[in-house]
């Protein structure tokens, strides 16, 4: 984990919510993903696999509580040094447990939100199954998956979905789903790989254990104008790109029937 100074806070998160940063179109495309779920929640809202807490401020408008989820092996895997910034981690997290086994009652919860959740658990079915037994009958499940997206967050990356399997997964639980929605389309799907691309092959110095790199701050300031201009080109382009057959991920709106 990396400390910066106030200063060299501000610039890290400006040029992370700018086109410089390789996965930009990738973030554009699920934060406006999520935030077209948002108008669905209402109520008492769980996020399962809350992390940083990223999405609480769309949500804020719609609910009436907003409790956060999250699993402490996740966690303390990727950065172990957590532990020595509980104070930190409080401020994102309300409470520790198991997607698939959720520490909540039957029939408790309004809303359940999960973003990008569902690939790093071996057995979706058994979470799917968790957030239809926490909602109550006509409550919802606002759901982000990839498709079109690089491997992460190793070892615990486990599949991507498509329209069919999220149906067939829902479908299961006894979910309905009321929008099933496709989070870009095949020229931002395109465009965020060639940026990521460019990194990863002139700029990485090492890959770590989760899939990510470390790259060279000067290599990386040598590309970045060249990211910045490729991902503006594709987003530019994707306006007229109506071919949703590979979209960087999808976003769904489910209720548990009455």
């Amino acid at each position: 984990m990396r400390t910066r100074g106030a200063l060299g806070s501000r610039l890290n998160a400006w040029r992370k919510s700018s086109a410089f940063n390789p996965y930009w179109l990738s973030h554009r495309a699920l934060k406006g993903s999520v935030a077209s779920l948002a108008p669905a929640a209402r109520g008492l809202l769980l996020d399962v696999g809350v992390a940083e807490r990223p999405y609480a401020a769309l949500f804020a408008p719609h609910v009436t509580h907003y409790i956060g989820l999250d699993y402490p092996p996740v966690l303390t895997d990727k950065q172990p040094a957590l532990w020595q910034m509980l104070e930190q981690v409080r401020r994102s997290v309300d409470l520790f447990g198991d997607g698939r086994r959720l520490p909540f009652a039957s029939a408790s919860v309004d809303t359940v939100l999960a973003t990008e959740v569902l690939e790093h658990v071996p057995d979706p079915e058994r979470c799917v199954a968790e957030f239809h037994r926490v909602l109550r009958p006509g409550g919802r499940l606002l759901l982000t998956v990839p498709f079109q997206e690089p491997l992460h967050f190793l070892p615990q990356d486990y599949g991507r979905f498509t329209p069919g399997g999220l149906e067939h997964l829902l479908g299961q639980a006894g979910f309905a789903i009321e929008r099933l929605e496709p989070r870009g389309n095949s020229t931002l799907a395109v465009g965020a790989a060639a940026a990521q691309w460019m990194m990863r092959r002139f700029a990485a110095i090492r890959v770590q254990s989760d899939g990510s790199v470390q790259n060279s701050s000067l290599r990386m300031a040598a590309i970045s104008p060249a990211i910045a201009l490729l991902q503006l080109v594709a987003l530019g382009l994707s306006k007229g790109d109506k071919d949703g057959s590979q979209p960087l991920g999808y976003g769904v709106v489910a209720v548990r029937p009455d």
